[in-house]
């Protein structure tokens, strides 16, 4: 365990402007730096980083943190991790047991990752003299830019192949250790020989393992490096090192099931595209995926092997996901998979079916009921409630866990106390109306890992209500009908209360005092204890604070154009829309000219 006070000093000795201008260009804006924010897609930049304070926020979706935190976020790091890099950038050592055997082991590592870093070279080198291999990846669409960026590579027919590179090859502990060879009798061979090779990197970019395909025809068609100590396939993906920046540009994150799927994907432009690695989806990995983005689309084949897929891939997310989070499952034609669908039909249409896959909660339900059958019956329905109740009691989240319970219910006629699920439903807490009854005020649930833009807005116009424009409150009404799947009623009904308030002309001390006893008290009051730590002792330009507000409408009127646009696909292909939907559909896609949203 690290000791607080090493991190502290770490802290100290450390400059976050240092740490994030290596991966983010910030320029000066007054007693801080600014840039596009790196977690989010946007125009105008909302992130901010504080010399003086070190650390940042971003004022569009809410992330902040130290120079810690930035490294775990941007990078994907675990926290031991981040403090190593960051200690070793200052040239300190990290205080922590220091038994020789965890020594050997940091050390046996490095080896490792040197030798799988050496064969991926090797391998890299290997593809340029084999013209029976370069013909197959351009057979399958793929170019050297692509391959360059995956590492593609090629393994020779020769047994002892990787000699060339390893002088040691008949001694060497780590070739044996991370898998590349293999020792039968004591006579060595190399593991991957004629394969299409493709480099398995960590969410820190360092080679951990490999990926092996046959050519023309074999057995095993797919071939992987063995469990090792720095490769556990239940917990790695393909290609998120090569996806991260489009993940965070475009916050989702599309899992598929093979190598040759990813790089694919990737040459038609859906770079976004991570696979797990012959293996059933594990919690494991579907906890690291959420941890990048709130967003995950599954893509399997449409046969039932791959619905089979599917719903165990479903069962591992149960667990994981966050009220505000999203799973999604597209299935493709029976026959097609993400790398002959794509160059059969294109980037634009596989897109659209990645915009209209299905839900998580939809494919749950739709597989119990087809298990169940003909719910006109008594039998059917009680095999439902049978089949759903151990699975709804994976779920986590409140919020998706009482909505789940709501629609079996629905179903079946039974009650939250026939199936045992009684706390279920109680997810809510009452306040009190201005009329003196007894109202419902749930508690807002987040639409992605950042607090909720109508909350950050509500923050602004109880601290500087002189920011609030005149025609905001219609505004947000205009807005409200393509938000309603983003945020709760309760969120939108606080923010426009608050509006009506200040453009009455009323301050923060009245407006606390015209809520008291009301529905709207509680989130009021949150709202000025939030607002006065942001903005603490006034620490605060009322320009930049404007910006930050004019800045927190556009990212609402963003998510509504995301919305219509979803609505429109939803509906039908992009092909088959009328040419008044398709003009509307193009307008949609276009920049943001202007605040009011279409």
């Amino acid at each position: 365990m690290i000791p607080q006070t090493f991190i502290d000093e770490l802290l100290n000795r450390v400059d976050i402007v240092d740490v994030i201008e290596k991966f983010v260009p910030l320029k000066r804006s007054g007693a801080n730096l600014s840039a596009c924010c790196p977690f989010h897609e946007e125009k105008t930049p909302s992130f901010t980083v504080s010399q003086q304070k070190q650390f940042y926020h971003c004022f569009g979706c809410g992330a902040h943190g130290s120079a810690i935190s930035f490294l775990m976020e941007y990078q994907g790091l675990g926290f031991i991790d981040a403090i190593e890099n960051l200690a070793a950038r200052v040239g300190i050592e990290v205080p922590r047991d220091q038994r020789n055997d965890r020594a050997e082991k940091q050390k046996d590592f490095k080896d490792y990752f040197l030798t799988n870093s050496r064969a991926a070279s090797h391998y890299k080198r290997q593809l340029k003299d084999a013209p029976n291999a370069i013909s197959y990846l351009k057979g399958r669409g793929i170019d050297g830019n692509v391959a360059a960026k995956f590492l593609v590579g090629y393994a020779s027919d020769d047994w002892q192949g990787l000699n060339e590179e390893f002088n040691d090859y008949d001694e060497s502990q780590s070739l044996l250790d991370v898998g590349l060879i293999n020792d039968k009798d004591g006579r060595r061979y190399d593991r991957f020989r004629g394969r299409i090779i493709f480099p398995i990197r960590d969410f820190r970019g360092r080679v951990i393992a490999f990926g092996g395909r046959v050519i023309d025809k074999g057995e095993p068609k797919y071939l992987n490096s063995p469990e090792t100590p720095l490769f556990h396939k239940g917990k790695e993906v393909y290609g998120f090192w090569e996806s991260r920046n489009t993940i965070r540009q475009v916050g989702r994150i599309l899992v598929v099931e093979g190598y040759m799927d990813v790089v694919a994907l990737h040459q038609s432009g859906i770079t976004y595209a991570v696979a797990t690695l012959g293996t059933a989806v594990t919690e494991s990995q579907v906890s690291r995926l959420l941890k990048q983005s709130s967003d995950l689309i599954f893509c399997f084949d449409g046969d039932s092997a791959g619905r089979k897929a599917a719903f165990r891939a479903l069962e591992s997310s149960l667990s994981q996901i966050e009220d505000g989070g999203k799973i999604s499952f597209l299935f493709l034609p029976d026959g097609e998979d993400p790398d002959s669908f794509v160059r059969i039909h294109g980037r634009e249409v596989f897109e659209e079916n990645i915009l209209a896959a299905t839900p998580m909660s939809d494919v749950l339900i739709n597989e119990l009921t087809r298990q169940s059958g003909d719910l006109d019956s008594v039998e059917a329905k009680s095999k439902l409630a049978s089949l759903f109740k151990p699975l709804v009691t994976q779920v986590k989240a409140p919020m998706m866990r009482k909505l789940l319970t709501e629609r079996v219910l629905g179903l079946t006629g039974l009650s939250s106390g026939d199936l045992g699920l009684e706390d279920e439903l109680k997810t809510s807490k009452s306040f009190r109306r201005s009329s003196g009854t007894v109202g419902e005020y749930t508690a807002p649930s987040r639409a992605t890992s950042a607090p909720s833009v109508l909350q950050h807005l509500l923050e602004i116009i109880i601290v500087f209500p002189s920011v609030m424009r005149d025609d905001d409150g219609k505004y947000l009404d205009e807005l409200r009908p393509n938000l309603e799947n983003v945020f709760s009623p309760s969120q939108f009904d606080v923010l426009a209360e608050i509006l009506g308030l200040v453009g009455a002309g009323l301050k923060q001390l009245q407006i606390v005092a015209r809520v008291k006893g009301t529905i709207f008290e509680v989130p009021v009051v949150r709202a000025v204890e939030l607002a006065n730590i942001r903005y603490q002792e006034d620490k605060v330009e009322i320009e930049s604070v404007k910006t930050e507000y004019e800045q927190a409408w556009e990212q609402l009127n963003r998510l509504s154009r995301l919305n219509l646009q979803k609505e429109l696909l939803s509906k039908t292909s992009l092909s088959s829309l009328s040419e008044e939907d398709k003009a509307r559909y193009r307008s949609l896609m276009g920049p943001i000219t202007d605040q009011k949203a279409d």
